[in-house]
């Protein structure tokens, strides 16, 4: 029942075995003495021209869509800033316009009758001319003495003049303005926040690109290590039925009681569970793998990495701490975010005071406006005009947007620097699991040392008669263990030199 309860024990450890990820082997000295006696499984054997941890990582940044939308928003925030670019350019409006316009009758201007027209002179007895006047009605007075000349000829009235009335209008017009106080003040500043939000959006393409790959990483050694996990549960299946063989050829014998054999059938009915289990978590590690580099099954997923290489162990913990706060790309795009903030804060207190603008406009149209009476044909002027405008609503509309782009910078600032505290701890904490992890792997080594020369020596004792069936169950226990926790070590490993890449801010290769 104790050796029953142990191989539970280690079922449970095999199916809590975790994720990781980690850089790929910088070098492999040092190994040869060490795979000899305590070789990893056969099955992570790397074979040539298979995935490894960079290879899978450059797919998955390649097809990841998270990268993709990365990708969208850095187009949407240089498209944002062209827009800021053309808001300073003067701008330029081109009219083209037909009118036509329906028949009136015009008024008709009268300016009386052509006799009242013509100049007031009188006579005099002697002869004399002499100017008279005319009253409201038209009639000539004259001085005393004096009368108005005789006329030959009735007068007659005038034909009075109408405006011509012309119903088709053509208009050609082309106008430039200019925003002459805005550019300096506003629109400059509009365009330093846009170009600060481009940089900002391709350093969180940068963070997506490097969250991709380090989950694509993860991905690979969790496909090794169900890999790993399998062949142990396999192994440790074998050597369960070996004793088994052994021990039914003893109670055939008569040397050894049935209770014992019952217990090793148990023994070996939980390894089958055990090897059950790892081929699903193997399974389900392989679609994990695929889906973050989104390969179909057909095709073929083969190992061209190890476990067994030697890695090249991080610098101090403070060194690795002034490596992220500087290069963390998480940081610097919120840091150019609250730049753009403030260089927005300013463009929105431009608008508390007077703008001023200008304006140039030249129309060539039929007939123009500006030509009394209208003629038929196509006549041109122009006109320019320098406007200062303000608005007191729109100036403290401006005023409280300016506060509020205020105290979003204010938020962001601190998110800054609540993002620089958790990024010295992630980094310290992950630069302690690899130091830890690194230690593992050569007290791992030992142990399968120790546990495959005590499993050797208990079997042949077992063999020979002189060890009981309990004991040899105890040696392969161990044995399953130290595997296990040799193929978990260097995965571990892996993992914390993944999260550690990405902790300090390391760039993904295009």
């Amino acid at each position: 029942m104790r050796s029953t309860g142990r191989w539970c024990a280690a079922a449970t450890v095999l199916a809590a075995s975790g994720a990781w990820g980690q850089t790929p082997p910088a070098a492999e000295t040092q190994v040869a003495e060490a795979r000899a006696p305590v070789g990893l499984p056969a099955a992570l054997t790397a074979q040539p021209g298979g995935l490894t941890a960079d290879r899978v990582a450059a797919r998955a940044v390649r097809t990841s869509l998270s990268v993709r939308a990365a990708q969208a928003s850095t187009e949407a925030a240089e498209a944002g800033r062209t827009e800021a670019v053309v808001a300073m350019i003067p701008q330029i409006s081109l009219t083209a316009r037909y009118t036509r316009l329906s028949p009136i009758t015009p008024p008709v201007l009268s300016f009386g009758s052509a006799a009242s027209s013509s100049p007031p002179f009188c006579v005099d007895t002697n002869g004399g001319i002499m100017l008279g006047s005319r009253n409201a009605g038209g009639a000539v007075t004259c001085p005393a003495g004096s009368g108005p000349i005789p006329s030959a000829a009735p007068s007659t009235p005038s034909a009075g003049f109408s405006f011509p009335v012309i119903l088709d209008n053509i208009l050609l017009n082309a106008t430039v303005s200019v925003p002459l106080s805005d550019i300096p003040f506003r629109l400059a500043r509009v365009y330093e926040a846009a170009g600060l939000t481009v940089e900002a959006r391709r350093l969180d393409e940068l963070s997506s690109r490097s969250a991709a790959a380090t989950e694509a990483r993860v991905a690979f050694y969790e496909y090794m290590r169900a890999q790993g996990q399998l062949a142990v549960a396999q192994q440790a299946l074998e050597t369960a039925q070996q004793h088994q063989q052994d021990l039914r050829r003893f109670v055939e014998a008569g040397t050894v009681a049935r209770v014992e054999l019952l217990r090793v059938d148990a023994q070996v009915a939980e390894s089958e569970r055990i090897v059950l289990s790892a081929r699903e978590g193997q399974s389900l590690a392989e679609a994990q793998l695929r889906q973050r580099m989104h390969v179909g099954e057909a095709e073929p997923l083969t190992l061209g990495e190890s476990l067994d290489g030697e890695l090249r162990m991080p610098g101090s913990a403070r060194e690795l701490i002034e490596r992220a706060v500087a290069a963390r790309p998480e940081l610097l795009s919120l840091d150019r975010q609250s730049r753009a903030l403030s260089a927005n804060v300013s463009a929105a207190r431009a608008g508390v005071y007077p703008s001023i603008s200008g304006q140039f406009s030249v129309d060539y149209a039929n007939p123009n406006s500006r030509f009394v009476p209208q003629t038929q044909e196509f006549n041109a002027t122009w006109s320019a005009t320098i406007q200062a405008q303000w608005s007191p609503t729109g100036a403290f509309s401006a005023n409280a947007a300016a506060n509020r782009l205020s105290a979003q910078r204010a938020a962001l600032v601190a998110q800054l620097a609540q993002l620089r505290e958790g990024t010295e701890i992630e980094v310290r904490s992950v630069w302690i699991a690899a130091q830890t992890s690194n230690a593992a792997i050569e007290s791992a080594r030992r142990q399968l040392v120790s546990a495959e020369e005590s499993y050797r020596v208990r079997r042949e004792r077992f063999q020979a008669g002189s060890a009981v069936s309990s004991d040899l169950t105890d040696a392969e226990l161990d044995l399953l263990r130290a595997r296990l926790a040799l193929v978990n070590a260097n995965v571990d490993l892996r993992e914390a030199l993944a999260r550690l890449r990405r902790a300090v801010g390391e760039r993904e290769p295009d």
